[in-house]
């Protein structure tokens, strides 16, 4: 932990020096470091090609589904209600 107080410090210094309009796109940053360290099975899904989406692919996908999403996204929405 003694390695680290110099980088602390310095992390401190760099981020007090920023103006505050900054400090969002830093806090996703450190957000996407942190993923980096502690989440090794994102990277892994990272490599892996997603199929692009589409208006078609959207379309083929609800025009498949067995059950009427538009009520379920009702029904989520009002449950945050």
């Amino acid at each position: 932990m003694a390695r680290a107080r110099p980088y602390e410090a310095r992390i401190l210094q760099e981020l007090r020096a920023l103006p505050e309009e900054a400090l969002p796109k830093v806090l996703r940053l450190i957000t996407l470091v942190r993923e980096e360290f502690f989440a090794p099975e994102t990277r892994e899904q990272q490599q892996i090609p997603h199929q692009k989406t589409s208006h078609e692919r959207t379309r083929q996908l609800l025009a498949t589904s067995t059950r009427n999403w538009a009520q379920d996204l009702i029904a989520e929405r009002d449950d945050r209600l």
